[in-house]
């Protein structure tokens, strides 16, 4: 969930994650790069590849319920009001 900030361009973006919480983002006309690029700077976790646009295979994003799973036709694309976002971590194990 996200409101636009009175007088500027800034939102403020929730993103669900199971490793994180849901933080809060305030980026200035939000885009699945600048949240993905956020989170992992908040995270330390390397969710994809700047250069490649590919999100990392342990990784799972989620834009309005819907995998996002080749985001280089669209990383830069705004997100709108109401957008929701989830990046989730997979845990694999092994037996």
């Amino acid at each position: 969930m996200r409101r636009k900030q009175i007088g500027g361009q800034n939102m403020l973006v929730k993103v669900k994650t199971n490793f994180f919480g849901q933080p809060e983002l305030e980026i200035e006309n939000p885009t699945f790069r600048k949240i993905l690029l956020e989170l992992s700077n908040r995270t330390k976790f390397s969710i994809f590849n700047p250069v490649s646009n590919q999100i990392h295979g342990e990784f799972k994003v989620y834009l309005n319920g819907v995998e996002y799973e080749d985001p280089s036709h669209g990383i830069d694309t705004e997100l709108k009001e109401g957008d929701k976002v989830e990046v989730t971590l997979v845990v694999l194990s092994g037996g």
